[in-house]
């Protein structure tokens, strides 16, 4: 009988020893997950988010609340990082892969959420509200630096709202991120240290919609050059290259400077009751009306199944991250090619972000200077050089993609930063 207990324990052991370290019993304190809250004198939370921020993973600052925002950078970061179970959840394993050198075991007197309890859907809502970073300003924050942001904005004519509220709300947060956009920097609707050193310097540049950009505020204006006669495709958002010819024609009608960017003056104009209406409006890519100027364009700019493709891509902006999800209410970033490509009729399986990245019957491109609206990007991380990431490419240095550190689909800029660092080359399927 010893005998045989001894064997069925030196069993159990060797089985033990085998298993992945996610399959043994955790308890619920080592475990940091969503709804999660640091305690006086407590910094779990906090020191998982800072260093999910440092690498580029968490858009929001550290709080040392557990929200929806620290979940999806912890289920990017487990998807990017081989080895790990993409649960969400910061256990040992991923609070080890996150912290390095800086891991310590939680102490088993952590005080735990309830699974019951009522708590913030997302990390910034757990900020105080009246708080001011030296640094940044954030959606929520009130006060002075608040209302000398909106000021400096309404100067640029971001800011559209008719008075300074001193509250960095909706309106704000769509001011910053046309800003952002116009001045090339990576779109968050949060006003970070380089937004701020930008916006209060002489560089800084008038509201100004280009080629390439997406929005409301786009689809505003197509509907608007729809309205006087210049558009007559369905308005996406999207500033592709038939909306370019609808604004060159516009331009040309009404005396100003023909260059397909709605700048301070063909804003102007557009929008006043002096805009003069067209007799013929676009209804393609054709660009033979102004072959000089299109000529400087990419080579890519005329290709319809570029621009519907894209225009795709912006119908699901906002749509949230969900981890092998494939459309249509939400996606992970090789689920929303996926998606997009197949509504503009290209006959692909439903690949892996690496997978995408081995189709040899599309172009493979490897300068990043040589790349062209519609190309798919792909990119590795930070630990691994595997490919783990992958999205579109609208030009002037950003993508469309879906991923956690935007909330969803969204855009992102290629020019620095992570995906500058990890870009790894792309697939021109058109």
């Amino acid at each position: 009988m010893i005998k045989k207990i001894v064997a069925s324990v030196t069993v159990c052991l060797v089985i033990m020893a085998f298993m992945p370290f996610s399959a043994l019993a955790v308890s619920r304190y080592e475990v940091l997950q969503i709804g999660d809250r640091d305690q006086e004198k407590e910094s779990w939370v906090e020191d998982l988010q800072q260093k999910l921020y440092d690498a580029g993973y968490l858009k929001v600052k550290p709080t040392g609340y557990f929200g929806t925002d620290t979940q999806n950078a912890v289920v990017q970061f487990q998807t990017e990082n081989g080895g790990l179970v993409v649960d969400g959840k910061a256990g040992p394993m991923t609070r080890k892969a996150v912290l390095g050198d800086s891991y310590a075991d939680i102490d088993s007197s952590r005080q735990v959420a309830s699974s019951g309890a009522s708590a913030p859907a997302d990390d910034s809502a757990a900020q105080p509200s009246t708080s001011v970073s030296g640094d940044a300003l954030n959606p929520g924050d009130k006060g002075d630096s608040v209302s000398s942001l909106q000021q400096r904005l309404k100067d640029l004519e971001y800011y559209e709202y008719s008075s300074i509220t001193g509250y960095y709300g909706p309106v704000t947060t769509e001011a910053v991120n046309k800003f952002q956009r116009t001045n090339n920097l990576n779109v968050t609707g949060i006003m970070d240290a380089a937004s701020l050193q930008l916006l209060n310097s002489d560089k800084a540049k008038y509201y100004t919609m280009y080629p390439g950009d997406s929005g409301d505020d786009i689809k505003a204006m197509q509907d608007r050059l729809n309205q006087l006669g210049y558009f007559d495709t369905t308005s996406t958002g999207y500033f592709g290259s038939i909306t370019a010819s609808a604004v060159k024609s516009f331009q040309d009608a009404n005396g100003l400077s023909v260059d397909g960017v709605v700048g301070k003056n063909t804003r102007g104009v557009l929008y006043s009751d002096d805009a003069k209406k067209g007799s013929s409006p676009s209804s393609g890519d054709s660009s033979s009306s102004s072959s000089s100027s299109s000529s400087s364009s990419s080579s890519s700019s005329g290709n319809s199944n570029v621009d519907r493709m894209i225009e795709v891509g912006n119908t699901q902006l906002g749509k949230p991250y969900s981890y092998g999800s494939s459309g249509p209410n939400s996606y992970d970033c090789s689920g929303f090619v996926y998606y997009c490509l197949k509504n503009t009729g290209v006959a692909t399986s439903r690949l892996s972000s690496a997978g995408y990245s081995k189709v040899s019957s599309w172009e493979t491109i490897k300068d990043v200077n040589s790349l062209q609206p519609g190309d798919l990007v792909y990119f590795k991380s930070d630990t691994s050089s595997s490919v783990s990431h992958i999205g579109i490419y609208l030009g002037g240095g950003s993508m469309l993609h879906c991923a956690p550190s935007t909330n969803g689909v969204g855009t992102s800029s290629m020019s620095s930063g992570y995906y500058a660092r990890n870009f790894l080359g792309a697939k021109r399927v058109f």
